[in-house]
Formats: C-alpha cells, sequence, structure tokens
C-alpha cells in the first residue's frame, strides 16, 4: 500500500470517530518512520482500532476509491484544515507530497500546504516519538542534527495558534523558562516562530520519573512491610532541592503557580529537576487572560484546572487558587505547593482529594488536610508539622520564603542524622564486639575501644602498621585471601567462619571471629570481631578430653551402646562388636526393639524386648543393674552377657535424653560354671554309688 493510501486509510479511521485527532497525527508521524509496516496495522499495534475495524475501513476505502476514480488524494482533502497544518509539521516528502494536493478551505491561513520555517530550522530537529501530548500542546523527544543529542521539543498545536492569548502563554512559558538559569530548571536551547503560527522550542530532555512516582513507589512498599528510610532520606533530599530551586525562581520575581510531585524529574543521575512553566507568573505583570477557549485547551494539556479565574492542578491547588482570588496569589502560592509535594511524600497522595474537580476544590477552600500520620503511621511528628504549616489556609500563617521551608526540613534531618550518628558513637564505643573500619589499602581507618580492651593497642597504634602488622604469620595467606574476596565483593558472616589470631601487646595472640563487608564506592571494609580465645580454648580441651573419653572406652574390654532417646543405637565401641558378633554399622542405627536381637533366659527360654535393661530405663527413667541374658550371635552361637543401662539426663536433672548401655561377656564364666556344677554332681553321684556299695 503506498503513501496516498495509508494516508487515506488513517483518514478513514478518524472520520468513523475509530480514532482521534491526536492519534491520527500521531500515527502519521509514526508511519513515516516505519513504512515498511502497513497503517493499519500500526494502529492495531498501538491498541487503538481492533481486527474487525480493519475489514470496515477497507471496504470505505475501497468505495472512496471507487467514487473518485482511484484518486486517493482526492479522498484525502476531506481532512480538516487543523489537522493538514498538523502534518505539514512531518518532515516527509512523501507525506508532503500527498498533502501537496490538498488545499485548505477558504478564508483558511494557507492556501496550501507550506513549510513556514526555514529549511535550516526544521531540518535541525528529527521527531523520534510524541513524548507528551494534548489539547494544546506536544512535546517531542528530538534529535538535534547540528549537535547530535537528544532534546525536548514542545510545540504549540496549529488548531490553537489563532487565540491570541494562549500564543502569548506559550511564548512567555519559553521566555520565563529560559531566564530561569539553575540547575534545578530545564535549560531551554532555542525558541523558534514559523510563519505558520506553529511555535516550538527545545529543552534538555531528563530522563528519569517524577517524584510522585517515586513517592508513589516508596509508598506501596512500606505498605507491604518493607520500610526502606535511605529510600525516604531520598525523597527529603529532593525535595530540599525543589525547595530551593524555587526559592531561586522567587528571586528572580517568578512563582511557578503549578507545583506538584509530577512536574518534578528526578534524573537518572541524581538530577531533580522542577518542569513545567506554563502557569508561571512574572511578579511585577499583569496576568494573561485564562478564559479564552483555546486557554482552555492548553490548560487541558498542562493538567490544569481553570474554573473562574482558578488556576492550577486540584490537588495540589493554594485555597486562594481554588477561590479565584488572583490578588492573592504571591511566592506563598507556591509554599503551598511545596507543602502538597511534602504531603504526597509523607502520605502517597496530595493533602486533598475527591470524586471530581469541584469537589477536591470545595474542600481545599473549606476544609483542613487530615495529618499524614493518619495515612502512614512512619511518618515523623516533626515533619507532619512542617507540613502542615506550609499548606495552611491563610497564606501569611505559611513560611516566608521556599528557603525557609527547605532549612526547616533540612534542620530536622541534620537532627535526625546528628541523632543516629549519636546512637551509633554510643553503640561504637560501647559494644564488646570489636569494631572497624578497614581501608582498601590495607590500614585501620577507625577502631572503637574494644581492640584496646582486647589486645592492648591505642588507636593510635592500630592504625599506625598495617592490620597484617599484627596477624599470626601461620594465618597470613588466609587473612589476605579472605581480604581479596571482601573486596571483590563476597560477604563474610558468621557463618563462614572465618578466624584468625591477632597478636596482643605483651606479645600473646587471641583468636577473633569475623563478620565483614566491602563497600566498593568507599574503598572501605566495615568489620565486626568477637574474642574467641577462651571459647576456641575450651573447645580444644573439650576435643582433647572426648578423645581421651574415646580411647578409654575403646579400650575397655565392655561393650558401650548408646541409644537415643526413641530406643536408637547411635554408637558403639569395638567391644560391642566383638561381643555381639556384629560390625558398628550393623549395630548403629538398630532399635532395642529390632527382632533380629534373639534373646534367652539362663533357663533357656525367651527373653522378651521389653525387659531388655535399656528398654526399662527408656520407660521408667532408672537404672536397670547385673540382667544375664543369652544373646544368640549370626553365626548360631550363643554369648552369655550381663548387662547395666543407665539414662542420660541433660543439665536440669529431670531431661532424659537417652541411655548408656553397658554389658560384659560372661560365657566363659558361665560355661566354667557349667562345668563346675556338672562335676558337683558327678562328684555326687559317685559318693552315693560308694555308700550304696557299702
Amino acid at each position: 500500500m503506498n503513501t496516498d493510501l495509508n494516508l487515506l486509510f488513517a483518514v478513514l479511521a478518524l472520520q468513523s470517530g475509530l480514532i482521534t485527532d491526536d492519534q491520527f497525527v500521531e500515527v502519521c508521524t509514526l508511519w513515516t518512520t516505519r513504512k515498511g509496516i502497513a497503517m493499519s496495522d500500526l494502529l492495531l499495534e498501538r491498541g487503538w482500532i481492533v481486527a474487525g475495524d480493519v475489514s470496515h475501513i477497507h471496504y470505505l476505502l475501497d468505495r472512496r476509491l471507487e467514487k473518485s476514480g482511484g484518486d486517493a488524494r482526492q479522498s484525502i482533502a476531506s481532512i480538516d484544515a487543523s489537522l493538514k497544518r498538523q502534518l505539514a509539521s512531518i518532515h516527509d516528502a512523501e507525506l508532503q507530497q500527498s498533502l501537496g494536493y490538498v488545499h485548505d478551505s477558504p478564508g483558511s491561513i494557507n492556501t496550501a500546504i507550506t513549510l513556514g520555517a526555514s529549511p535550516d530550522e526544521e531540518e535541525r530537529y528529527s521527531r523520534i516519538r510524541v513524548h507528551a501530548t494534548g489539547g494544546g500542546g506536544r512535546i517531542w523527544l528530538a534529535h538535534d542534527r547540528q549537535l547530535d543529542r537528544d532534546v525536548a521539543l514542545k510545540e504549540l498545536r496549529l488548531e490553537v495558534t489563532d487565540d491570541g492569548a494562549l500564543w502569548a502563554r506559550f511564548q512567555r512559558e519559553a521566555r520565563i523558562t529560559g531566564q530561569l538559569e539553575h540547575p534545578g530548571i530545564v535549560p531551554v536551547y532555542e525558541y523558534v516562530r514559523r510563519a505558520e503560527h506553529q511555535p516550538f522550542y527545545t529543552m534538555r530532555f531528563v530522563k528519569g520519573r517524577t517524584l510522585a512516582e517515586a513517592a508513589r513507589e516508596y509508598h506501596l512498599e512500606r505498605a507491604a512491610g518493607r520500610v526502606d528510610p535511605i529510600r525516604f532520606v531520598s525523597l527529603l533530599n529532593a525535595f530540599t532541592t525543589v525547595c530551593n530551586t524555587i526559592a531561586y525562581a522567587h528571586s528572580r520575581g517568578v512563582i511557578h503557580r503549578d507545583l506538584k510531585g509530577q512536574n518534578i524529574v528526578l534524573g537518572d543521575f541524581g538530577e531533580v529537576v522542577v518542569l513545567d512553566w506554563g502557569l508561571a507568573k512574572l511578579l511585577n505583570e499583569p496576568d494573561l487572560d485564562d478564559h479564552s477557549p483555546a486557554s482552555r485547551l492548553y490548560a487541558a494539556h498542562l493538567n490544569l484546572t481553570i474554573q473562574g479565574q482558578a488556576i492550577g492542578t486540584p490537588g495540589y491547588m493554594a485555597p486562594e487558587q481554588a477561590a479565584g482570588r488572583p490578588e492573592l496569589v504571591d511566592r506563598r502560592t507556591d509554599i503551598y505547593g511545596l507543602g502538597a509535594i511534602l504531603y504526597e511524600i509523607l502520605a502517597g497522595h496530595p493533602p486533598f482529594t475527591g470524586s471530581d474537580t469541584k469537589e477536591v476544590m470545595r474542600r481545599v477552600r473549606e476544609e483542613e488536610p487530615l495529618p499524614p500520620s493518619s495515612v502512614n503511621p512512619l511518618a515523623p511528628e516533626a515533619l507532619e508539622q512542617i507540613c502542615l504549616k506550609a499548606i495552611r489556609k491563610t497564606p501569611s500563617n505559611r513560611y516566608e520564603s521556599a528557603a525557609d521551608l527547605a532549612k526547616e526540613v533540612q534542620l530536622w534531618q541534620d537532627l535526625e542524622r546528628r541523632k543516629v550518628e549519636q546512637q551509633f558513637e554510643r553503640f561504637f564505643n560501647l559494644t564488646f564486639e570489636l569494631l572497624c573500619f578497614g581501608g582498601f589499602d590495607g590500614y585501620f581507618k577507625r577502631v572503637n575501644p574494644a581492640f584496646e580492651r582486647a589486645l592492648g593497642y591505642s588507636n593510635a597504634e592500630m592504625m599506625a602498621h598495617p592490620w597484617l602488622y599484627f596477624i599470626h604469620p601461620d594465618d597470613l595467606e588466609a587473612t589476605v585471601a579472605m581480604g581479596n574476596k571482601l573486596a571483590s565483593g563476597s560477604v563474610l558472616t558468621s557463618f563462614t567462619g572465618f578466624r584468625n589470631r591477632y597478636r596482643c601487646k605483651d606479645g600473646s595472640y587471641k583468636w577473633l571471629s569475623w563478620t565483614a563487608l566491602a563497600v566498593v564506592d568507599e574503598q572501605l571494609i566495615y568489620g565486626a570481631a568477637r574474642d574467641i580465645t577462651e571459647v576456641k580454648r575450651s573447645i580444644d580441651e573439650l576435643t582433647e578430653s572426648e578423645l581421651r573419653y574415646r580411647s578409654v572406652v575403646a579400650a575397655l574390654d565392655e561393650g558401650v551402646v548408646v541409644l537415643d532417646a526413641d530406643g536408637t543405637i547411635r554408637a558403639c565401641n569395638a567391644s560391642a562388636e566383638r561381643i555381639l558378633g556384629l560390625s558398628a554399622d550393623e549395630i548403629v542405627g538398630r532399635t532395642a526393639a529390632d527382632p533380629r536381637w534373639i534373646t534367652v533366659y539362663e533357663d533357656g527360654s525367651p527373653f522378651p524386648h521389653d525387659a531388655y535393661p535399656v528398654n526399662v530405663t527408656l520407660r521408667t527413667g532408672e537404672r536397670c543393674p547385673n540382667v544375664v541374658m543369652g544373646v544368640r550371635k549370626p553365626d548360631g552361637s550363643l554369648n552369655w552377657i550381663s548387662t547395666n543401662s543407665q539414662p542420660l539426663v541433660r543439665a536440669d536433672g529431670k531431661t532424659m535424653y537417652g541411655v548408656l548401655g553397658t554389658f560384659a561377656d560372661i560365657t566363659a564364666l558361665k560355661r566354667t560354671e557349667e562345668l563346675l556344677r556338672q562335676k558337683t554332681r558327678e562328684l555326687e553321684e559317685a559318693r552315693l554309688r560308694r555308700g550304696a556299695k557299702s
């Protein structure tokens, strides 16, 4: 489909009421940058029409071509004159060629579509995309070909340029913004007035998000239980920057009159910029006519409300603005707007909301705002009072200047910062933990008094040497490796278990256990250590004691088993393996009620499992000593044991956590006893036989 047919498709979509004037101009502009895509597909992609609309418009297009003898440009002639003028600003030869056959209606400004600006002016800026649009104006992201940079290009739309007051307001906006040279105000690069009465000016394009968006995100996270104090501090820092920016504008005799979070951009690289000076007013100049239809259209573009002489955005509007009292509008009107922005930071929304504009403006005039803490319990009381003073109904009761408001907020921040610093100092100096800041250069930058208490060195002595100077020679390599890991972004936690030995002033060494993290931007390592020398000594002694205990147990002729509270064997010694004829792997894990145990009483009858001494102790908590039983080994032989059991009790003296079972192999003794009994019987029988003979 060629340019004529694509343009006609968009015209028919507009005339059918499927798209708006703004959408028509925007899609035509977009199509000139993506000519490989049909106009219908672009409209579908934008979601402005649906698939069923395409066939309907194609039907209308075919009928138009049929009636005009196939001349699409003749059908394009039905475009409204104001739309023709807007399309004239699109720099595309094919599109302009299609429009070149279209003549305006009698009495219009142009007799044919022409470009009023010089070729150099027009060719300097290439429009990339519409950034914002409305009834009175449009802002483009454009590229300045001469300086090879992206800019914001704001233009007055052709259909409203006949309104003198609106044009004057647009020119005044460009002039005032251009005169305010401040880091917090976007600089104006160039103002261009073109012959067809469609002026524009270019500004720096600031990439980022609005203060309103940042405040909304903060409060969403707060509501979800994720409070980020650093984000809150950032919002307050941005607010004080805005206050100082407005203080500068006031010093130049300019009041903004439309301060709100949406007009503050937080740049991606720390910029805080106050935008949209469309309602700005010089205090020494009379106001322009704000009542013309075109001015109302321009106000819609600025997201303003104009009712009578009320100028501003309702939720942030000062009472004197809402009441239509221009004679009361001065610097303190902007103070109210700043207070409304602070309210939004504290509460997540402006001071007044409502179902419609009239309701909001009534509340602004007649009602007192709810304290921000009624919405956000975390709102600091002192900041709340500062905010409420800034938005008092009577201008004289507000702060005298934007600088005063900034100082109040900054003073609160300074007091809070000092309070936090004092709390940190107390903790830093009083804690028993060894706290330090170490530089990437290998030297301590600060250590707390706990270091001197633990190691004996003064603060100055600790910082006079690299920290490796204090490390035990055997721990140097591991300490250097850990420092390198921290510098590369690793975090050392207590679970990591890094320990090393520090030399004390008296020549002895102490074991320190470390937690640390590095902040690369600050070239610092923040560390906390704990003196574990005594703990380490106790552990070593306990380990040594345990080894001795295990050695003794291993050397015992008696079998030893340890059972937990559910009767499962957790450990055994070598004698237990020998006596029972099983390996440790076969014993550990069995319970005292395992059916594989085959046991008998001395008379040969089965020995029930619940009568085992360890099971009796588990059941009663009492010792069960000297029980004799026969145990069948895997090879079928029978071993006789004398077994004892006693409870294992925790330190409270009451809670039993297991049983210790010991048993001695008395098989040989049993055999000796049996042999003795047998010999005794044989002797008795021989004696009886001798007596019978005599």
